[in-house]
């Protein structure tokens, strides 16, 4: 019995199965993109143990070896793949994944040598000839054998993701079969209704690779090499752009910083399905920079890692989906060339940003806090101190107090997506703090803006506004953070807000990016009685989606701002499908109902009636417990008629009072209604962070 047969048969690990091409499958490093030998460097020799090692590491992981065979006159070279199997030391048998035709391959060809491939180590093997035939070939192995790394980028194999090839309007399908840091290798079928012929290597093409989930990379490539025929090609080709510009481009941008220790980031890769773990070189609220080596590269500008892991020193971490954005290279003082790669958070769980953000925050200022655990009875002494709640607005609130705390204690101290509290504090001591409330679909509502009373309040509430304006910044981006807008009430004549938000938008200067509304704030009273009935041809209907194309083009004539697209009023097909966050508000034990209604006559729309209900003084002014009214047809909608839809509409709420916001204010004195004061309603575009940063540094 040979070698050969009596290692098949006694071998427990295998059986005809494994000569599939999933067993015989070979990382293919030894051959470049274009099918050129590798340069290699830093050769030496290794021990016939360290050999024997890596035969059985290359058996566990159900690949192959090269086997090659050379022409006895001319020199050329051939070469064949075979599965080795265990290995003990003397003697190594492999069985052949496509066996050679042994009549042909003598008196042609004699046995050369094998090579052993791992990663970027070449083992090239001088071993003698013990047995050959159609079912594999035995060898007897030497002392020592050469390993040489080759300088090329280290190619890697990958399975079942499918490959779209677009160009000038027709698409081949294919399937990815590996790649490096800068070249692909796709295989494409012949098909029916597309040529080969149609493909042009001069121009470029768009390359997207899906792994049934959905996209997982996308660029534009420039085609190196193709080969095949008319039933099948491979073509080989190279990204185009180291950079990708995931975003709009933007002149202020988060602070990047290092960290000690610095932490790193751990994922399955989305081509090669191996695990990748990189360090962080450094890292912002909206993505970060990692380090990669120039020859093992495995980052590519525009690949999407459905879930990215950051680790810091295993104490805690956190999740996210991301996208490579760029690739450089760069030499290091000690001359060692190194690839710097910038991925940027495309979303992440909205409690572990704000986890990250707090702990980046507090690296840049020690005295800012975000979400931080708040002594309710120091935060309530704050605001009467600092004067927030001042004696008239305690008025409409004392009776309620007990029903305030517990709302606050439900903001303050639970985990929830829909509030935000930044404390600015010194030795415990809060001196300045400012709340943010997901209230709309899409919108976050800035509030509570205070600091105590003294030389440093200015300096404070600026401190405070620069944070938040880098916080909402690195928020804005990521789906799950709603963060298209944010909005503001003021009054007027309150100097700080009025400088700085007011500012920020008189001085942009374009209401599509910042825009400033005012309405009139007045409380009514529920009377006891009946509400009155309005008139014949008057009626209260919900709105049609006509009604909302109608408020749209009456604002863009009064305004042209942001206000309806803010408060989620823009005209939609499927009115009744509005988000109205109810059940966000629910989770953490709070209310938050809308309901629109549509003030006609005769079918003739005068006013939208948007009543927003929620816990009382969520909203120290209550604004988030309100009716907002905006009318549409001032000329034609008497007071009388005014009051009675407010009145009609009161038996909504439950408290005695509750505030009225009327836009617009030439409303109310057109018609002589008394309010109590004007509020500024700000809004900011987030796709025009630039233009806010810019103005708001100008007023500092």
């Amino acid at each position: 019995m040979d070698y050969i047969q009596k290692a098949i048969e006694t071998s427990p690990s295998h059986h005809p199965a494994n000569t599939s091409q999933d067993a015989l499958r070979i990382i293919d490093t030894d051959l470049d993109a274009l099918g050129k030998p590798p340069a290699v460097q830093n050769e030496k020799t290794i021990q016939k143990k360290a050999l024997v090692n890596q035969l059985n590491h290359t058996h566990f992981k159900n690949e192959t070896i090269r086997i090659t065979f050379k022409h006895v006159r001319d020199g050329h070279i051939i070469s064949f793949d075979a599965a080795p199997q265990p290995c003990f030391g003397e003697k190594l048998v492999c069985l052949w994944g496509e066996a050679p035709d042994i009549s042909q391959l003598f008196p042609a060809y004699k046995f050369h040598n094998f090579i052993v491939i791992n990663q970027q180590n070449i083992i090239t093997v001088d071993a003698g000839l013990r047995g050959l035939s159609s079912r594999g070939i035995c060898f007897t192995l030497p002392e020592h054998s050469i390993q040489a790394t080759s300088r090329k980028t280290q190619r890697y194999a990958c399975e079942n993701l499918n490959a779209q090839l677009i160009q000038n309007g027709v698409i081949f399908q294919g399937t990815l079969m590996d790649f490096s840091a800068n070249s692909f290798k796709i295989n494409i079928p012949s098909s029916p209704t597309e040529s080969f012929q149609w493909i042009n290597t001069k121009d470029h093409l768009n390359l997207i690779l899906s792994n049934g989930k959905g996209p997982i990379y996308s660029g534009e490539c420039l085609i190196l090499k193709q080969q095949g025929n008319s039933g099948k090609k491979t073509i080989i080709l190279q990204p185009v752009h180291e950079t990708i510009q995931r975003f709009n481009p933007q002149e202020y941008r988060s602070k990047r910083l290092t960290l000690t220790p610095s932490p790193d980031i751990y994922f399955t890769h989305p081509l090669s399905h191996a695990f990748t773990n990189l360090k962080i070189m450094d890292l912002s609220g909206s993505g970060i920079s990692v380090e990669d080596d120039e020859n093992s590269s495995v980052l590519l500008p525009g690949m999407i890692i459905p879930s990215m892991t950051l680790n810091f020193a295993g104490s805690f971490h956190f999740n996210c989906k991301a996208q490579v954005v760029y690739r450089k290279s760069f030499e290091t003082d000690t001359n060692k060339t190194v690839v710097k790669c910038g991925i940027a958070f495309l979303d992440m769980d909205p409690e572990d940003h704000m986890r990250l953000l707090s702990l980046l925050h507090q690296t840049v200022n020690k005295n800012f806090y975000i979400c931080n655990e708040v002594d309710m009875d120091h935060l309530w002494a704050f605001f009467f101190d600092s004067g927030f709640i001042y004696p008239r607005k305690y008025s409409f609130i004392h009776e309620d107090k007990q029903t305030i705390r517990c709302t606050y204690e439900r903001l303050y101290a639970k985990n929830s997506n829909i509030a935000r509290h930044f404390t600015w504090q010194k030795k415990g001591e809060i001196l300045g703090h400012l709340s943010m409330l997901r209230f709309y679909q899409n919108t976050w509502l800035i509030q509570q803006l205070a600091a105590i009373t003294s030389k440093e309040q200015i300096r404070v509430g600026i401190e405070i506004l620069k944070q938040i304006g880098s916080y909402v910044y690195d928020c804005h981006r990521l789906y799950s953070s709603h963060m298209d807008y944010l909005i503001c009430y003021f009054r007027p004549e309150n100097k700080f807000p009025n400088h700085f938000f007011g500012g920020v938008a008189r001085n942009i200067k374009n209401p599509e990016a910042c825009s400033i509304d005012t309405f009139a704030y007045y409380h009514y009273r529920k009377s006891t009685l009946v509400p009155p009935r309005l008139p014949d041809g008057w009626a209260l209907t919900a709105p049609e989606y006509q009604d909302m194309v109608i408020l749209e083009g009456c604002y863009g004539h009064q305004s042209g701002g942001l206000m309806l697209e803010a408060l989620d009023l823009m005209p939609d097909k499927e009115m009744a499908r509005r988000h109205d966050l109810s059940s966000d508000y629910s989770r953490i034990e709070l209310r938050r109902e809308r309901r629109l209604f549509a003030l006609k006559r005769n079918n003739a729309l005068k006013a939208v009636f948007m009543l927003n209900m929620s816990n009382f003084a969520i909203n120290m002014s209550d604004l988030t417990n309100c009716i907002s009214v905006f009318v549409v047809d001032p000329e034609n909608l008497p007071a009388s008629i005014f009051e009675s839809a407010v009145s009609s509409l009161s038996t909504h709420y439950v408290g005695k009072k509750f505030p009225v916001l009327l836009f617009p204010l030439e409303y109310a004195d057109m018609h002589s209604l008394r309010y109590e004061k004007k509020y500024d309603l700000w809004a900011l575009n987030m796709q025009h962070t630039d233009d806010y940063f810019k103005n708001f540094n100008h007023l500092i």
